[in-house]
């Protein structure tokens, strides 16, 4: 099973290199631009149209971070009068729903929803993402293209327009209903650059399933969802209760024949803030493998075989130490070359993939320690914690 995880790695690689699709051709306007210091510069996406555009905020506590938010999302390169930022708050307790009533008053393009009932059977984000769709169709003209990021989130000014271009774009002949973006974790610490190692990892996982039209993941916090294929849907209103609400939102708008796009690609990177310990960490794991147990059994196959391969190694180390480690030892050149591939496409400047490269022996200990973690945590007779409350 150890040497099956790694032919799986080796899958992957192949995959990446020979089936990576770009979907849309780069196509260059004027000079390339630095939009953040990690990233190199940037060309300005083309866009034929720009259609009306909504932004969704769901937030609840957030009143260290939302500023830098919301000022990332107003200095979008997006014409002023076709973006909106909505911002529900769920129930705050502190300065948060102030901060954003601040922001509209400011600011023209800031809306604020205080979120006081549940919808249906919705709840929590996906409650307030579906207070935020309906005041979004109230308001004229209607965004065609929904936008859904947190407070936690930094995005550069060509990230709508970037995920724009992608929504509007057709795959064969599918209307694209989900845009997944690049969500890169702050790895200015050591613990925020493991993390970031992690993301980067999955989110190559992700991309090369997508390019496969195999719809696994998408990330709710860098994500474009069509009006058309949300309202498919009947809206968050209108399905079961889920911590990963992304996840369902991506299978429900999949069924109804949407063509989905998971994109590798600086244009549309956000960055994040990382889990502060290793109990938020859990946390934040646990509430995934909620969505991930979900999955077709091909994948949750590849996963399983990822998360044993661990306990096996530990097991072959006793009676084969040599082989153990030669395994073990493999698995990370593969591994970290993924990793590598996957960072270059996103756009990261030499130092900082250095930086990256740097940790990337550390960051197999770091994975295994929390994959193990994380299966354990995952079956205790506990509840998730998730944004102050327990699910």
């Amino acid at each position: 099973m150890a040497t099956a995880t790694i032919l799986a790695d080796l899958l992957l690689i192949f995959n990446w290199k020979f089936g990576f699709q770009k979907f849309i051709r780069p196509t260059d306007l004027g000079l390339p631009k630095d939009v953040h210091p990690e990233l190199q510069p940037i060309f300005k996406p083309v866009l034929a149209d720009t259609p009306p555009v909504a932004i969704l905020l769901a937030v609840r506590n957030e009143e260290d971070l939302l500023p830098h938010c919301l000022d990332s999302l107003l200095a979008s390169d997006y014409p002023e009068d076709k973006f909106t930022v909505w911002i529900g708050n769920d129930d705050s307790e502190d300065r948060t729903l102030d901060i954003a009533r601040d922001y509209a008053k400011k600011y023209k393009q800031v809306r604020v929803v205080d979120v006081r009932y549940r919808m249906a059977d919705a709840r929590a984000k996906a409650n307030v993402l579906a207070h935020l769709v309906r005041a979004v169709e109230a308001h004229k003209p209607t965004a065609t293209q929904l936008l859904v990021t947190d407070a936690d989130m930094q995005v550069q000014p060509y990230w709508v327009r970037s995920m724009v271009q992608h929504g509007l774009a057709t795959s064969g002949d599918k209307e694209v209903g989900v845009v997944t973006g690049i969500t890169l974790v702050d790895g200015s610490s050591p613990w925020g650059q493991l993390q970031r190692i992690d993301w980067v990892f999955a989110l190559g996982m992700v991309k090369v399933a997508s390019d496969w039209g195999m719809p696994i993941a998408t990330m709710g916090n860098n994500q474009l969802l069509s009006h058309n294929a949300y309202r498919k849907t009947g809206g968050y209103e209108a399905l079961p209760f889920s911590i990963t609400e992304d996840f369902q939102m991506l299978q429900e708008i999949s069924k109804h024949g949407y063509a989905h796009r998971n994109i590798v690609a600086s244009q549309v990177t956000a960055f994040t803030q990382p889990m502060k310990s290793w109990g938020e960490l859990l946390q934040q794991r646990r509430r995934w493998m909620h969505g991930a147990i979900r999955l077709p059994w091909t994948i949750v196959s590849i996963l399983f075989l990822q998360a044993l391969f661990y306990p096996i190694l530990m097991v072959l180390f006793f009676f084969a130490p040599m082989i153990a480690l030669g395994l073990w030892g493999l698995k990370i050149i593969i591994q970290s070359f993924f990793i590598s591939q996957v960072a270059q496409k996103i756009g990261l400047r030499k130092k900082q993939m250095r930086r990256l490269h740097r940790y990337l022996p550390l960051y197999d200990v770091y994975s295994a320690v929390l994959t193990i973690l994380t299966i354990a945590v995952y079956f205790l007779p506990i509840k998730t914690r998730w944004k102050g409350r327990a699910y």
